[in-house]
């Protein structure tokens, strides 16, 4: 465990916590804690002293209240799908887990508007939703289990955020739990405000390090009267990239744009058994709106795939087949993971003229370090996940791999991109917070401190304070 100046847990602060949210909602067994000490970042995982299962926002508030006073860690926690060791413990503490608070509270459809629970899941309230014709459309790659109180901490995104943009744009208002136990209510129904700061955002994205959020109200999308998908192969990941440039710059609005490797086409096969053509790279194409306009753009996407020497084109001719293209590109991660002991996954986002070159540049990277690298991602908002497979086992191996990890994030931010574009920092990508963000993250650790004097919430992610 790392050393930092919080507070011995003893049996006293078990008792108080037991009579806050009752003696069932806490455990100290040694399974959960084990559970609760990992996500799926390839870290030594550090267990908490204790996890407990709050139900409402008052409660959360007593416990932070008493961790404070204390100076007891606390990191909340939803499904713990996070990928970048964002809610894996650094120091022993309290974990705060909103599986209890799993509520969609109040559903507004002549609004747009829905109002939930930080641990209601992604597909659950979307499946609420779709008998008011309405959804909420970043679609993350974890849908399944991810909850939305970690996609609005991570601002987290996904398949449709090409059309749809990310969460952000789509958190309305927020309740939060302050570090010293106040509850605040943040942002307003309105689609839009120029009142003040936008504390709203400030805490989406924020990874728990600056309060913990309790309740949402999200911004909601109609669902598209048609839907229009295909799946298109290429015989170089070249003419694959070129082409998703192409499709951004002609003026089409595709609703996703997916992009696989040849590496990880055969993981997905391997795995999924879908027989996917094994070419060097696909691209999922979809397009929402009425059946004229989805169809004709899909049209004009089929034109510029030809414009770039496509090998194969196949449109879904019903809902089951196009289920089906989906469960290859949702699987790829996964696939992946079967495929390969432990795998450093990258989030990497770069302009779309840069996104040939930073793709190229990242299969350089790794056969220079000697390390095997398989990419998939959302090319169509330059989005790239270059995952390198690797055996943390293999000492001089893991060695490599984190090396061209550093020099592929490192050559996105050169290029004018990001270190990561849904997934988070938490722990995995700290080393790259001063190369993105210069002399602005001196400002981003006083706000840290300001709001979190004593430093309970969620020490040791986003930077080392």
């Amino acid at each position: 465990m790392k050393i930092a100046k919080f507070s011995k847990f003893e049996d006293n602060d078990l008792e108080t916590l037991r009579k806050i949210v009752g003696t069932d909602n806490v455990s100290t067994e040694e399974a959960e804690l084990l559970v609760h000490a990992m996500d799926s970042f390839p870290g030594e995982p550090v267990k908490p002293d204790v996890v407990v299962w709050p139900d409402t926002a008052e409660q959360v508030s007593q416990i932070v209240r008493y961790a404070n006073d204390r100076k007891l860690p606390i990191v909340p926690r939803g499904a713990g799908s996070s990928l970048s060791g964002n809610v894996v413990p650094s120091y022993e503490g309290i974990v705060v887990s909103f599986r209890r608070m799993k509520e969609v509270i109040e559903i507004l459809p002549k609004d747009l508007q829905v109002v939930v629970q930080p641990g209601v899941v992604y597909d659950e309230m979307n499946a609420r939703l779709q008998s008011y014709n309405l959804f909420f459309p970043p679609n993350p790659g974890s849908s399944s289990v991810c909850t939305i109180g970690g996609m609005v901490a991570n601002n987290a995104s996904g398949m449709g955020a090409v059309k749809y943009g990310v969460t952000r744009e789509y958190v309305l208002k927020l309740q939060v739990v302050l570090p010293n136990g106040q509850i605040i209510h943040s942002g307003s129904n309105a689609f839009k405000s120029s009142t003040g700061y936008d504390l709203v955002s400030l805490f989406v994205g924020s990874e728990g390090t600056l309060g913990v959020i309790t309740e949402i109200t999200l911004k909601l999308r109609t669902l598209p009267i048609a839907t229009r998908t295909a799946i298109a192969y290429f015989d170089s990941v070249s003419d694959t990239t070129d082409a998703v440039s192409d499709m951004i710059g002609s003026g089409l609005g595709p609703a996703s744009l997916e992009f696989l490797d040849h590496e990880t086409i055969v993981a997905v096969n391997k795995s999924e058994g879908l027989g996917l053509s094994e070419k060097a790279a696909m691209l999922l194409t979809e397009f929402h709106g009425t059946e004229e306009s989805a169809a004709y753009e899909l049209n004009r996407a089929m034109e510029i795939c030809k414009k770039h020497k496509v090998a194969e084109f196949h449109v879904a001719k019903d809902e089951e087949e196009r289920n089906k293209l989906w469960a290859g590109r949702k699987g790829a991660y996964p696939s992946l993971l079967r495929s390969s002991p432990n795998t450093i996954i990258g989030d990497i986002v770069v302009p779309a003229s840069k996104i040939t070159e930073m793709v190229r540049q990242a299969y350089e990277i790794a056969a220079k370090n000697n390390v095997k690298l398989a990419c998939f991602g959302h090319s169509g908002d330059g989005n790239i996940h270059p995952n390198i497979m690797a055996d943390r086992a293999d000492k001089e191996l893991w060695k490599r791999a984190l090396r061209a990890n550093d020099e592929i994030v490192g050559y996105a931010i050169e290029l004018g991109g990001v270190a990561s574009g849904e997934h988070g920092i938490g722990l995995e990508k700290k080393q790259f917070m001063e190369l993105e963000h210069g002399s602005s993250l001196a400002l981003m650790k006083e706000i840290k401190k300001l709001l979190d004097p004593n430093n309970i919430m969620n020490p040791g992610k986003l930077f080392n304070p």
